[in-house]
């Protein structure tokens, strides 16, 4: 197998050799990639899926993954660009799977633990603990497609462009995605009495 041809010029010889290795197969240059990338991915996953239980199971399909895709890898992107966009895709399978959209019930208010149980903390961090959750609990009934492109441009600061790329989609089709996905998360928080005020004080 012949060597990495026409890579971007940002590409150091060291990081063209580690490439290389990869594409052959090299276990060390496989677990040094993967080491250098792990938290960067496990926080874009996170954000993206939300269960840290789904994350660590991801981050595996996401290697798994990449090390049967390396050796097509050419250089047309950053590494890390490159293993964020499996991870992306491996991430919008699982949200598509019919057992993660049976796990994504809307918890009954009631359930909520007591604010006054929990380790002492000040009743004012719950309640905000309370509403983050309830806000990813929302969020994971929105349409994968739509919810991936609105977490990485809303969440992660994306640009456009970028979420775009990461995603295979065109900045129309983008664009589109974070506008619905956006109007969406609106009317559902409108209707959840956790976070009803909250939508109330930013539209006014």
């Amino acid at each position: 197998m012949g060597r990495v041809v026409n890579l971007l010029p940002e590409f150091s010889a060291q990081e063209l050799d580690q490439i290389e290795a990869c594409r052959q197969g090299d276990r060390r240059a496989l677990q040094a990639v993967f080491i250098a990338h792990a938290p960067y991915l496990e926080r874009l996953l996170g954000r993206v899926v939300g269960s840290a239980v789904e994350v660590e199971d991801l981050l595996q399909s996401t290697f798994l993954a990449a090390i049967h895709a390396f050796p097509r890898f050419r250089g047309e992107a950053q590494v890390r660009t490159w293993l964020a966009r499996i991870a992306i895709r491996t991430a919008q399978d699982r949200l598509r799977s019919a057992a993660h959209r049976r796990r994504s019930q809307l918890p009954e208010l009631e359930d909520s633990p007591d604010p006054r149980g929990l380790h002492g903390a000040p009743e004012s961090d719950l309640d905000t603990q309370r509403r983050v959750q309830r806000l990813h609990t929302h969020l994971e009934r929105i349409a994968p497609k739509k919810r991936v492109a609105f977490v990485l441009h809303v969440f992660e600061g994306m640009p456009i462009e970028d979420v775009a790329a990461l995603t295979g989609a065109s900045l129309t089709a983008t664009k589109s995605r974070v506008f619905w996905a956006r109007r969406e998360l609106i009317k559902r928080a409108q209707r959840d009495p956790l976070l009803r005020e909250c939508v109330t004080e930013v539209e006014s």
